[in-house]
């Protein structure tokens, strides 16, 4: 059943972690199973084989499936991750087979965090709809001033309040940051995440996000520090 409120692109995503998510379940039962109560799990080498087959058949599906709206930086992640899993899942050492079978569920489980942050990203409204846009900051951001949410779309508030009237194209800036917001609202308060964007990081080269946040050159590092950030502190 498709999960309510989900548009396309997020729905896309959501069923790919599902599916990750639902087949290594199956595999750990299946490899449970397998070695029983046993304190030195003795798998038959027959089984092994199959589960490694089928590690093989989902690393590929999971390259061949990824949604074109994943960022080319997260793409290239995932298929390096896979390619790491691929070349372990070919050269098993049959003396420790269990490193092999770790190996692929740790690098899966990084893939899945990979989707997942994307998933996160998406503010459930449309990149194209300047309307919604400006809503969702108004709702993530209720008690930061209509000035404040301006200077983080990179525009004035005259121009925003426009945009929340009358809709239209949204400048990239205020598609950034609905994006950002919704990552960082994850682990901060509204007052928070307004101060984020004026902390100066070195990973800016010293500047501020609010400075640099209209800089196309800069979009992939913002949002690769409000990811950090997330999981730095845990949300």
């Amino acid at each position: 059943m498709p999960e309510l409120g989900l548009d396309p692109e997020q729905r896309e995503l959501a069923d790919l972690e599902r599916l990750i998510s639902d087949a290594l379940a199956k595999l750990r039962d299946g490899l449970e199973a397998a070695a029983g109560d046993a304190e030195v799990p003795a798998i038959d080498p027959e089984y092994m084989n199959r589960w490694l087959e089928t590690a093989r058949r989902l690393s590929v599906q999971v390259s061949n499936d990824l949604p074109p709206q994943l960022e080319p930086e997260a793409v290239a992640e995932i298929r390096k991750i896979i390619i790491n899993l691929l070349d372990g899942l070919e050269h098993v050492d049959e003396t420790q087979p269990l490193d092999a079978i770790d190996q692929f569920f740790v690098g899966s489980e990084a893939v899945r965090h990979i989707i997942r942050d994307a998933l996160d990203e998406h503010v459930g409204v449309r990149d194209d709809d300047a309307r919604r846009l400006v809503a969702y900051l108004r709702e993530a951001l209720p008690r930061v001033t209509q000035a404040d949410q301006a200077r983080l779309a990179g525009m004035s508030t005259r121009h925003l309040q426009r945009l929340a009237k009358e809709g239209g194209p949204p400048p990239r800036q205020l598609v950034l940051a609905a994006r950002l917001v919704k990552l960082l609202r994850y682990v901060w308060n509204p007052e928070g995440v307004i101060a984020w964007f004026y902390r100066e990081r070195t990973e800016l080269d010293g500047h501020a996000p609010i400075d640099i946040a209209g800089d196309s050159g800069f979009e992939p590092r913002l949002l690769r520090l409000a990811r950090r950030g997330r999981a730095q502190y845990g949300a």
